[in-house]
């Protein structure tokens, strides 16, 4: 009977022990680009950004611009807001093709190329 309880007590000690280890998620695993088109002639382009593992659009952007969000949706990039009068949205391609999902949804691929510009919502 001793020997069963100290061999329970030693297999729960191990995975006790096995399960506080810490995880790291933040592994960089590759680079992106990343292009912000204010208008025709301001355009900003950061070329291998380097991304992390589960990073999204929005922490890539965030990692180069000041971002405003409101319920999730960007409002404002370094200062330039959409214009809702105008029906002018930030928008944002991913490798030449309109985002299918959120800036918080979409996770970025190695290599991949993320281009934001003020577009008409249709």
């Amino acid at each position: 009977m001793k020997k069963f309880l100290f061999s329970l007590f030693c297999l729960l000690s191990v995975i006790l022990l096995s399960s506080c280890h810490k995880v790291v998620k933040s592994e960089q695993h590759g680079t992106a680009t990343l292009i912000v088109k204010f208008d025709k002639t301001t355009v900003k382009t950061y070329q291998n950004v380097p991304i992390k593992t589960g990073e999204t659009v929005l922490d890539l952007l965030e990692s180069k611009s000041k971002v405003t969000l409101k319920s999730g949706i960007i409002t404002e990039i370094d200062g330039i807001s959409q214009i809702e009068s105008a029906n002018l949205y930030w928008l944002f391609k991913v490798n030449d093709k309109l985002a299918d999902k959120g800036v918080t949804e979409t996770k970025v691929k190695t290599g991949s190329q993320i281009e934001f510009y003020l577009g008409e919502f249709k």
